[in-house]
């Protein structure tokens, strides 16, 4: 092979397919690429407003890991007619796994060392996840779960892109293996065109799927496999093309504009950007023309700040830094207990690289190239790579078995709490009928714990009436209508009932269901996301699409259940912050209630609650660690904790005396303050949503507010 040919041959393979770095030709304008990358993705997540499109750093390494990887394995397939997977994965673990298991350590010591408990549960699994590289697949499922939506970004919430990498280097050598095998006998150039085939039909067929996912289902396109396929497709297919052989000055512009269109998507695109689907067509062909037009040497091409020794070190450790940025930037609060301020931040970027510049030279390169792995067959690479794997998910159940037996003495005195009539329990500590009480065994308590808020409480001892959350006979479907009963058996109702609403609904189940049972009503619940029963409709045109369709089938399924004569509607308020925006809430969810059917003779509306912190729960777990009243030292004030609801405006609006609100804000906020632990009782299992035992302690009061308002009735 001529120095000429060698050069060429290794100058494609940049990112570390090879196991010695230090010998291989790098290509500049690869490690540029990266370099733009980490650095789009890494400004995006500490300055969001600075590049609204910055995640579009992750399709540039994706497309550059298609070309890289296709390069090498096609390279292998001229050379040797085959493909040792053993060979390409063990090569595979050692360039990856070593820097991103070392990370995924340091976050679970980092979780059990400052991450308060309330926080463990999700993060030990996202962990678990990520070691396992299905990240990507955990997310997606919490991005359409009611609850996990409202998680908190973990530290190692970035591992999602790795885990569709890796998911990629374990089924690509096999599919270019299957192609392979399809021309069986045939010459170099058949075997190409048969690997050629596969891809272009792969990419194809990713590309549509993920236009037709992100429109209907954007939260989970946007982390899943499928969707994603296409840009590592589209390298693949440009690295079994033929070698250009243009002008120098074509392949300069070619090459500027492909930065420019990376460019253009990285500071234009935004978190509204309906993403991947048709969108990432511009950062991948940016990137495809970058590659393509490689680094032509001449004044005006972009050669020059390529070459940059620093532009070249970014790009180079760029693996390390984008490992390292997150979970520095998710952990800082959580030690320094403050906001990250931009000076802080630009420490944790310098700090960033320092642990980048360090992983890379004493992990990365020693375990990728070095004679401890890479001089020995793949098995020893697998035992190393599974012994290493297994001690970070085995740390992660240890800590998961710490916080189960905190989580069990926590339920213990939660249920005792449910059944004790305890004085002042909840909200009948701020009864304002019955003030004031006071009830000093309560004073520093928290039931149930800020880990067990989310989880319902069914002692064993409870009567049927505590077994409040839990719908009779499960889910039902009428139609798009999901729905499920409780209260007392339709057979025994005086009356049925309707509760319907979001998530908020479904919080007031516990509470509703002691009313119901009281007053001898069946109440069927319905509950839907993010679309109410409302003229005003958020979202893509899909999802109104969607919306509008189960609208028009409840109000059949009302129609059809003339026995149902009241509604309950209770509905998160949302952010509050748009008057415009509110307005139009306020007369959608007007037109909303003219829609209900005739047989519909009472309405009423439950007055949203008011929010919690982002870190209230935080607060309340170092209130009790401390042994301060939590109520008082993480009390929110009352003009940011109680949003305007549109809802019960609405209601308000009408003037309808057939319509009524319920409005308990006096149980949750003083003039001045909103509590997040009230009689003992922790109000809130997130952000907005409240526990079940704080729901069934305002039950006595939802029933007396019924009656005061002429609304109770028999």
């Amino acid at each position: 092979m001529t120095d000429r040919a060698k050069a060429a041959a290794e100058a494609s393979d940049p990112a570390g397919t090879s196991d010695a770095p230090n010998k291989r030709l790098v290509r500049p304008e690869i490690q540029a690429l990266r370099a733009i990358a980490v650095v789009t993705v890494v400004v995006f997540h500490y300055w969001p407003d600075l590049i609204t499109g910055g995640y579009v750093g992750v399709d540039v390494f994706f497309a550059i890991s298609g070309f890289l990887i296709t390069a090498h394995l096609v390279r292998e397939v001229d050379r040797t007619a085959k493909v040792s997977l053993p060979g390409f994965w063990a090569r595979r673990a050692r360039r990856i796994l070593p820097a991103a298991l070392l990370v995924l350590l340091f976050c679970s010591v980092a979780t059990y060392l400052w991450v308060p408990l309330n926080l463990w549960e999700q993060f030990f699994t996202e962990i678990r996840a990520s070691t396992l590289y299905v990240e990507n697949w955990n997310l997606a499922a919490e991005a359409v779960d009611y609850l996990g939506a409202e998680n908190r970004p973990s530290p190692v919430q970035h591992y999602w892109s790795l885990s569709v990498e890796e998911q990629f280097y374990i089924a690509w050598p096999v599919l270019i293996l299957i192609a392979m095998t399809v021309a069986r006998g045939g010459s170099t150039i058949l075997r190409r065109r048969s690997i050629a085939v596969m891809l272009v039909m792969l990419t194809a067929a990713s590309l549509i799927y993920s236009i037709i996912e992100t429109a209907s289902d954007p939260a989970a396109a946007f982390f899943i496999t499928p969707t994603r396929v296409w840009e590592f497709g589209a390298g693949g297919i440009l690295a079994l093309a033929t070698s250009q052989q243009a002008r120098p000055a074509i392949r300069a512009v070619v090459s500027w504009l492909g930065l420019a269109a990376v460019l253009i998507a990285a500071f234009f695109f935004s978190t509204k950007t309906p993403f991947p689907g048709a969108a990432a067509l511009l950062p991948i062909l940016g990137t495809l023309a970058v590659i393509w037009a490689g680094a032509p040497e001449l004044r005006w091409a972009p050669l020059g700040w390529m070459k940059l020794r620093p532009v070249q070190w970014v790009g180079d450790n760029s693996y390390s830094i984008y490992l390292w940025h997150w979970p520095l930037l998710i952990l800082a609060p959580f030690v320094l207990l403050e906001e990250l301020t931009t000076p802080i931040k630009l420490g944790l970027l310098a700090l960033t690289l320092g642990l980048a510049g360090l992983t890379k030279r004493f992990v990365e390169d020693p375990l990728r190239a070095g004679p401890f792995l890479a001089d020995k067959r793949p098995r020893k690479t697998f035992i190393v790579a599974l012994a290493a794997t297994a001690f970070v998910v085995l740390a992660g159940f240890a800590a998961i078995a710490v916080l189960n037996e905190r989580q069990a003495q926590d339920r213990r005195t939660t249920a005792r709490l449910l059944v004790s009539g305890e004085r002042c329990l909840g909200a009948a500590a701020r009864d304002p009928q019955n003030q004031p009480c006071i009830n000093p065994s309560l004073r520093l308590s928290v039931s149930p714990s800020p880990s067990t808020a989310r989880e319902l409480v069914i002692p064993s001892n409870a009567t049927e009436a505590n077994k409040s959350a839990l719908c009779r006979g499960g889910l039902k479907f009428a139609g798009l209508v999901e729905l499920c009963t409780f209260g007392v058996p339709t057979d025994e109702a005086k009356r049925q009932v309707v509760s319907l609403g979001d998530s908020h609904a479904r919080r007031w189940r516990p509470g509703l269901n002691l009313v119901a049972r009281e007053l001898g009503w069946n109440v069927t619940s319905i509950v839907r996301r993010s679309c109410p029963l409302s003229s005003y409709v958020t979202g893509n045109a899909a999802e109104q699409r969607a919306c509008r369709k189960w609208q028009q089938q409840l109000i059949s399924w009302l129609d059809d259940q003339p026995k149902i004569d009241t509604v309950f509607f209770a509905q998160s308020a949302g952010t509050g912050r748009s008057s415009a925006s509110f307005d139009a809430r306020v007369r959608g969810y007007q037109q909303g209630l003219k829609r209900l059917p005739a047989s519909i003779k009472h309405v009423i509306v439950l007055r949203d609650n008011p929010r919690a912190g982002r870190t209230t729960l935080d607060c309340v777990e170092r209130a009790i660690a401390s042994q301060t009243p939590a109520g008082p030292a993480c009390a929110i004030p009352r003009s940011v904790a109680l949003i305007p609801d549109p809802l019960a405006v609405a209601a308000k609006n009408l003037n309808d005396p057939s319509i009524g609100v319920i409005d308990l804000t006096e149980f949750y906020c003083s003039a001045r303050l909103c509590l997040p632990v009230v009689g003992g009782v922790l109000i809130h299992s997130d952000e907005h949503h409240q526990t079940e035992l704080w729901n069934r302690t305002l039950a006595p009061f939802m029933a007396r507010d019924l009656d005061s308002n002429g609304l109770l009735y028999r």
